[in-house]
């Protein structure tokens, strides 16, 4: 088994050589950007991943064969049982240990189109037991226990003991909702790519039919663009969670507190840049994991660092809606109440990954205890990192006066049209900060407060 991972290495390493000479020489002639390309695998694991990866997309060919399989798919992944337009491979394989059975959409979607997971799963079992290949063999039983072998993935780790790893294989639909027409199977045209590195751009396939039937395969480069107009999946690792861990939705929060309170929120949020990898195999591709975080040292002990955010808001942009530059509508808490001791705060954002670290830091004024148990005005220092490959996108510090003075003025950029919370004379919305035409940022948000 070694030798033949190995030969399998070699010939995986002759052909990234080859492929590359090739690129570079004719890129008019079916040929990738190499500037799109940004990380190759590099070590045993990676390389043994991304060729278990192909070997997957090869399976899914021969599926796809056969209409009812690739519907059974696009019936998982529009389910929305998983953040990010995907769904793991392991709830496809698996039938008796999927979340898919529970999700009410996928069995509408599976009776209105006449498939079933258990089909699937079998025929996805037969082709693989033909090949009689032991190594990929073992790679789909590992997966289906949660316990892939991704140590090597750059600085990424691989949370095993949680039941939804984000190291998990995923197929990946990009901009599927441009395919989405009235709840109907869109056909069976649809091209598959294997995540062999970090990139916006890869060969793929794309399926030939002769009166109905599928007979060939042909090569073509795929990038958003094309995604963005051809049905496209990506068999990879995006880092895709189940959708119902999601802690942001979009729902006004209805409590009262029996006291005079300013809760503050981030009302409306807009991501502007692709900062993931549209194929990947390290947990950093497809949408973008934006976090809207709150740093506050009310209440610390004096001399104490800060080294957490007090509220951290995650939201998960699809690639379609960073794209269209959509409005997302949120209304999630971010400091449930504002109070007057409490000067200065932070609104921090970062763009979360699995791999490298940035550092938030700065200080701030506020409330703080003193060493004799009582509250005074001091200076409180914070140090915050947080895993991400991208730059810090906002730190902004914002003291209590200034924030109420202007949360229902124009700060530069106009307003939303939404006036949750506003008095019912006002003309506008809440105003827009950063990431509109002409701000030159590519994350933006309103903030709106409410006063009980």
């Amino acid at each position: 088994m070694l030798m033949n991972a190995k030969k399998g290495l070699l010939a995986l390493l002759l052909f990234s050589t080859i492929s590359c000479k090739k690129n570079a020489a004719d890129i008019k002639e079916g040929g990738i950007d190499q500037s799109k390309v940004y990380q190759k695998p590099i070590t045993y694991d990676q390389i043994e991943l991304v060729s278990n990866l192909e070997k997957t997309t090869i399976v899914l060919q021969e599926l796809y064969k056969q209409k009812n399989n690739l519907t059974l798919v696009n019936a998982a992944i529009y389910s929305k049982a998983y953040t990010d337009e995907s769904v793991l491979l392991k709830d496809l394989i698996n039938p008796a240990k999927s979340i898919l059975p529970q999700n009410k959409k996928f069995q509408d979607l599976c009776s209105k189109w006449g498939v079933n997971l258990p089909d699937f799963s079998s025929q996805f079992w037969t082709i693989v037991n033909k090949k009689g290949d032991a190594t990929f063999q073992a790679f789909l039983v590992k997966i289906q226990t949660n316990h892939l072998p991704v140590q090597s993935l750059g600085t990424n780790t691989n949370q095993s003991g949680n039941e939804f790893s984000s190291d998990d294989v995923s197929i990946y639909f990009p901009y599927s909702d441009q395919f989405d027409n009235g709840g109907n199977s869109y056909g069976p045209i649809t091209s598959l790519v294997a995540a062999s590195a970090e990139a916006d751009e890869a060969l793929g396939v794309q399926p030939v039919y002769r009166n109905g039937e599928l007979v060939a395969y042909n090569t073509v480069v795929i990038n958003d663009e094309y995604a963005f107009a051809h049905p496209t999946q990506i068999i990879g690792i995006n880092g895709i969670e189940p959708i119902q861990t999601q802690d942001v939705g979009n729902v006004i929060p209805i409590d009262i507190p029996p006291t005079d309170a300013y809760r503050v929120y981030v009302g409306d949020a807009i991501c502007q840049a692709q900062y993931d990898r549209l194929i990947s195999f390290t947990g950093n591709g497809g949408g973008s994991e934006i976090e809207y975080c709150r740093v506050s040292g009310y209440l610390k002990p004096v001399d104490q660092q800060i080294t957490e955010f007090e509220d951290q808001i995650s939201v998960k942009f699809e690639r379609g809606t960073i794209r269209k530059k959509q409005w997302l509508r949120l209304y999630a808490v971010w400091d449930d109440d504002w109070t007057a001791e409490n000067k200065e705060q932070v609104f921090a954002i970062f763009e979360e990954d699995n791999n490298a670290t940035i550092t938030f830091t700065g200080s701030l004024t506020t409330s703080m205890r003193a060493s004799a148990g009582n509250t005074v005005s001091a200076s409180a220092d914070y140090q915050i990192k947080r895993s991400s490959q991208d730059a810090i996108i906002r730190q902004l510090k914002m003291s209590r006066v200034s924030y109420f003075l202007g949360a229902q003025k124009d700060q530069g950029w106009g307003f939303g049209i939404d006036k949750s919370f506003l008095p019912a004379s006002a003309a506008h919305g809440w105003p827009f900060y950063d990431a509109v035409s002409g701000s030159g940022a590519n994350v933006g948000w309103t903030w709106p407060f409410n006063h009980y």
